[in-house]
């Protein structure tokens, strides 16, 4: 792959960082939009381009050239210690060379912003109660919020970005803390085995990189805490978070991982004690469900917040973005899922459960047995054969 150097323009309203690829004779353009009010964010660097596309590079077997400037610490992390782990995360992955014409570390001093992702989902707002509410060190209060459309919004795509947006411009400007919404067409370039889940953390870091002018701390929230971290072959990149966002940092940007020192359910817990999470919390993954309450309050991710925020009595703080309803209705197949899996998340629900004396329906526990889920799993595969008989 040959990268030129980045061209940035601004486009209507908007400013924009295009970096013509080169693969198999073919051209195409990476890009990234923000509003043009956050264009003084963005860099002229290469850096963002090289943390886009060097996992796309390494499936394809192909090696990487760029034309424009690049850090020299981010340089010699990618070509070398970076590559090693993410193999052993995604071991279909294959090491590649990068090339580099302008090599540079990265001249004065580190930018004043401070930026985290947000999506008012638990491990964004967890983030908020330490490095925005508490008192936090300069060099880690947070003074933008991130919402990326790098392949978060699945099918949903352009539409469910903008919706999803729309909801949180006024959650920032009750924060006080201004949002950057960042576009892109990376997930053009991934491939089915780069899913976003098993890439997530970088191709969020890409973004940091892009606005490196302005932001020279990114903290990015984990999944799991440390307990739950390993290096294997993984379907979510999270598991090593701490140990990548170690090894990807420029002279002038910091990468940090923040959070693993909590289990989710105790993010949960810190979380309901911000009222502004009562009306506002965003866990949903139902991507067609855009209202009237923000959740579906159905899905898998909806079910284990709301048995998490039920056990320990905060259930009603949130009836304002959850059809409690709904909740009651699926909460039995919410408790055969929390019983029946093998997640580190799902487990600390169900030592939480435990440790609080909370009574699970015995038909979940009952239906959580592996032998009665084989037994029914059989069944209802022999109905659907003697109804297409």
């Amino acid at each position: 792959m040959r990268v030129l150097e980045p061209r940035l323009s601004r486009e209507g309203e908007e400013f924009v960082y295009r970096a013509t690829v080169t693969t198999a004779g073919r051209s195409s353009d990476l890009w990234y939009r923000v509003p043009g009010e956050f264009g003084a964010l963005v860099s002229r660097r290469s850096d963002a381009a090289l943390v886009a596309l060097i996992l796309p590079a390494m499936a394809a077997g192909e090696d990487l050239e760029f034309e424009g400037t690049v850090s020299e610490r981010l340089l010699v992390a990618l070509s070398g210690p970076f590559q090693r782990l993410v193999c052993q995360l995604l071991p279909s992955l294959r090491p590649t060379k990068i090339d580099a014409h302008d090599v540079r570390a990265a001249a004065g001093e580190r930018a004043p912003g401070v930026a985290t992702g947000f999506s008012a989902g638990v491990d964004s707002y967890a983030v908020l109660v330490d490095y925005h509410f508490r008192s936090a060190p300069r060099r880690h209060k947070i003074t933008h919020l991130l919402f990326n459309d790098v392949g978060s919004h699945g099918d949903g795509g352009e539409r469910l970005f903008r919706a999803r947006l729309s909801r949180l411009l006024p959650v920032a400007a009750n924060l006080g803390l201004p949002i950057v919404p960042v576009s892109s067409n990376l997930e053009a370039f991934y491939d089915r085995r780069l899913d976003f889940q098993r890439t997530h953390t970088v191709r969020n870091l890409s973004v940091a990189f892009l606005l490196q002018e302005g932001v020279g701390s990114f903290l990015y929230a984990s999944t799991f805490s440390y307990a739950d971290l390993f290096v294997g072959p993984t379907h979510d990149m999270a598991c090593a978070d701490p140990l990548i966002l170690s090894l990807l940092s420029t002279e002038t940007c910091e990468a940090v991982s923040v959070g693993s020192e909590y289990t989710r359910v105790e993010k949960t817990l810190r979380v309901a004690e911000l009222p502004i999470s009562h009306q506002t919390l965003d866990v949903c993954v139902h991507g067609a469900h855009l209202g009237p309450r923000t959740n579906c309050a159905a899905c898998w991710k909806c079910l284990r917040t709301l048995l998490t925020l039920e056990i320990a009595g905060k259930l009603e703080l949130y009836e304002p973005c959850f059809d409690l309803e709904v909740y009651r209705a699926n909460r039995r197949r919410g408790c055969e899922l929390l019983l029946s899996g093998a997640d580190p998340l799902q487990r600390e629900v169900l030592r939480f459960a435990v440790d609080r004396g909370f009574e699970l329906p015995l038909a979940a526990r009952l239906l959580s047995l592996p032998l009665v889920r084989r037994i029914t799993s059989l069944a209802r595969r022999a109905r659907v054969r003697l109804a297409s008989n």
